[in-house]
């Protein structure tokens, strides 16, 4: 039996957990194979009190503990941070008293001055980072956020040295002219004279009567318009599909009942076209953007600079737009939520409460109809999960019932039942009364969730860092930003082996053709199990219990794709040197996927895990010489190492990889340039055969290779050397290859582009003095 203490400290899956256990689930799940809607599993859990009132306790609670919970507006922690912000401002550390004067306003609370304050103060860092745009942005928002009256002479002085240094003497002098003629500000001495040499620069500057009553004329401060952060994206090559949104003439959507709908194309489409181009319809930050560097409502990144919301912690945005924008289509309802902590423990679902709040305010009713269309899986699914999802749904409509004014503000038949197109879609309900609102809202949150699981895009990127404590020269991982909703792309099948990649721009989904594709054939899209990254027993696992289908695509189907993950852990053969793979899972014999030997040797299997070993103990030495500093020996014991590796591995393999990437690391740390190049070039054929010729991870190799290059032919004196020029002509390969790949399957937004530019228009200008 639970006591209102622990059902409080229970979390979100226990909780599950325990309801499931109590809502006779073998006879629930019976039941549910018979259902043929949503809308029949809700009725029978919210007519359940057992599991209605436990939620409601529960979700009481948690409301209860909201003004005890460490992340939560607290003047404290404001103050703390604002003060900890002065200090380094004073020492003169900009970049750090910006960070911290941040969390100093997303800590504020509501109503209270510590909020605009803050942004004021965050402003003065901006300035003396001569970021005189920005400065001007966070002045703005923090009169409009209240900051007091009496005190804005300061601010508006800061505006008007922004404006100076910008260059923009009119906008300069209107302020000038409205501080002149107002006493309404406190102003210290030394700030009226430094109004009144700022009064003679506008008068020494401004060269007409004309534009001296210009300014006397407008006196209010001018917003500054911001300059776009990316480039646009290029239109679709071969126009937009009237009859399919957001995607390129060149497909269209086909339908068959063993497949359902499917993406074909209707001409012959080349490497490197543009499939689709769609703003997600709605997303929502993993891990809930708790180092805030995302807008919840565009999903721009690098913010460090963000509004905050007023309410609620865990949610910035970048501009005052977007946080308008998101209180009239979803955060107003969903921020006691995040107040409370729900949000933290609900994962997805948290998604399917984000698309409810958007789907009653979206005025585009094709894109609703789009989102309500897509597969839910709900008969395929395995019966104890939908009853769990199930359960959410009911959570989160009390929660909307109890804790928000959402039945309040939306009138369910306007602005939800009245936008279907297509009867079979809506819920089967009447809405006369407040259990028929209840029953619709969580029927619709349901379907949402299951939408989700097989339609739910994940927005990434790959991420390059240096990691010092592993030794690695750098470390590239496909982190995950945000899970979103495109309804068109999700139009596309799945191949193990796919022949688009996705990119994003912010929120902006951005689909490209990585192989020519003929009239007729398929457009299928990879839903995360690639097979250069997973095997086949795990990638079929996965989208059947998630997906609920075989995936009988060529890379699951055809013999040469059957290995191909254990060749980068496979030993060499000795007869053509390919890799040897085991033909059972663990005992000999073995054979080799390129020219067929079988290898029945013992001895030479039991040879080869011994110079493993030999080998993992030089790697080690050579780890303990590098955190002793020691770089010279770490390279001998690498070089035995890496000896050791080449003779009994495959060329390919992941631990000749390692060795050769730290191996490049050290050769650059002690300014061997050459060698360190030619280490790399090795794993570049290496990364290229494990994942692509299309694919990032191959970019950013050639990306880091060329760092090194442009590097050397800047240092190096001798000029005239057969090494310079053939490291000349290598550098202008690599880099010609990488922009291909970025051209190919990003853009110029990604970003690594302007850094293949930059170092382009430096080779550019060594190669006018030689003839390559």
């Amino acid at each position: 039996m639970y006591t209102a203490r622990n059902v409080v400290e229970m979390r979100w899956d226990n909780v599950v957990d325990y309801l499931n256990h109590i809502s006779e689930p073998n006879k629930f799940q019976n039941d549910i194979k018979s259902m043929k809607c949503e809308s029949e599993l809700m009725s029978r859990l919210l007519t359940n009190q057992q599991v209605t009132q436990f939620l409601s306790l529960w979700l009481s609670k948690l409301y209860d503990k909201k003004e005890t919970r460490k992340e939560r507006k607290n003047l404290e922690t404001s103050m703390f941070y604002k003060t900890e912000g002065n200090k380094e401002f004073q020492s003169k550390n900009y970049n750090t008293s910006l960070k911290l004067y941040t969390k100093s306003a997303i800590y504020a609370p509501s109503g209270s001055l510590d909020l605009p304050v803050a942004i004021a103060n965050r402003s003065a860092s901006l300035f003396y980072l001569e970021r005189w745009q920005d400065c001007i942005k966070d002045i703005e928002l923090a009169i409009k956020l209240g900051y007091p009256e009496k005190s804005r002479g300061k601010l508006y002085l800061r505006i008007v040295e922004c404006y100076l240094k910008l260059n923009n003497k009119i906008l300069a002098a209107r302020i000038i002219s409205e501080l002149n003629n107002s006493s309404q500000y406190d102003m210290t001495n030394e700030q009226r004279e430094r109004l009144q040499k700022m009064n003679e620069i506008k008068l020494q500057s401004l060269s007409t009567i004309d534009e001296i009553n210009d300014v006397n004329h407008t006196c209010n401060v001018v917003n500054v318009t911001e300059s776009p952060s990316q480039p646009k994206l290029k239109r679709l090559k071969s126009g937009e599909n009237p009859n399919f949104r957001s995607a390129s003439a060149s497909i269209e959507v086909k339908y068959a009942l063993a497949k359902g709908r499917y993406v074909v194309a209707n001409r012959n489409i080349k490497k490197g076209e543009t499939l689709f181009v769609e703003d997600a319809f709605t997303f929502v930050l993993v891990n809930n953007n708790q180092d805030n560097t995302h807008c919840h409502n565009c999903c721009k990144s690098n913010l460090d600079i963000p509004v905050p919301c007023t309410e609620c912690v865990e949610t910035v945005f970048c501009n005052m737009s977007c946080w308008d924008e998101a209180c009239l289509s979803h955060h107003r309802w969903i921020c006691p939520a995040s107040q409370m902590g729900l949000l933290r423990q609900i994962g997805i679902t948290h998604l399917a409460l984000k698309l409810l709040c958007m789907c009653a305010t979206t005025t585009n009713i094709e894109k609703f109809n789009d989102v309500q269309q897509l597969v839910t899986n709900f008969n395929k699914l395995a019966p104890a999960d939908v009853i769990s999802y199930g359960i959410t749904a009911v959570m989160l409509t009390l929660y909307l019932s109890k804790y928000t004014d959402f039945f309040k503000d939306i009138n369910l038949k306007e602005c939800l039942a009245s936008k279907f197109s297509n009867d079979e879609f809506n819920i089967k309900c009447d809405l006369a009364t407040e259990n028929d609102k209840l029953l619709y809202v969580s029927s619709l949150l349901l379907r949402h969730v299951l939408q989700l699981i097989c339609n739910g895009h994940a927005i990434t990127k790959i991420n390059v860092t240096s990691d010092d404590h592993e030794n690695k020269l750098l470390i590239e991982e496909q982190i995950r930003i945000a899970t979103a909703i495109y309804p068109s792309a999700s139009m596309m099948n799945h191949s193990c082996d796919p022949n688009i990649i996705n990119s994003f721009l912010d929120q902006t989904l951005v689909v490209k053709a990585i192989q020519d594709i003929k009239e007729g054939e398929e457009v299928l899209h990879c839903y995360g199990v690639d097979f250069r990254r997973m095997s086949k027993a795990d990638r079929q696992e996965i989208l059947e219990s998630q997906y609920c289908f075989t995936c009988n695509c060529k890379a699951c189907t055809m013999p040469e794709y059957e290995n191909f993950m254990k060749r980068f852990t496979a030993l060499k053969c000795p007869e053509c040197s390919g890799p040897l793979l085991l033909c059972d899972e663990h005992d000999p014999p073995m054979l080799c996927s390129d020219c067929g030997a079988t290898v029945f040797e013992l001895t030479y299997i039991y040879k080869a895990k011994q110079a493993q070993v030999y080998a993992k103990n030089y790697f080690k030495e050579a780890e303990y010489y590098i955190r002793e500093g020691n770089l010279e020996d770490a390279v001998v014991e690498l070089k035995k190492c890496l000896s050791l590796r080449k003779s009994v591995l495959y060329k390919y393999h992941e631990d000749i990889i390692t060795t050769l990437d730290l191996m490049a690391k050290l050769y650059v740390s002690i300014d061997q340039r050459l060698p360190a190049i030619y280490h790399l070039e090795h794993t570049i054929v290496a990364i290229e055969e494990r994942y692509g010729s299309c694919s990032i991870e191959l970019c950013n190799e050639l990306n880091k290779i060329t760092d090194i290059c442009i590097t050397y032919l800047q240092v190096e004196s001798n000029t005239a050397s057969k090494f310079y020029k053939n490291i000349l002509k290598k550098t202008r390969r690599y880099l010609n290859n990488a922009q291909q790949i970025l051209d190919i399957v990003y853009g110029p937004w990604h970003e690594i582009y302007n850094e293949i530019e930059t170092k382009m228009a430096i080779l550019f200008n060594i190669l006018q003095n030689f003839n390559v």
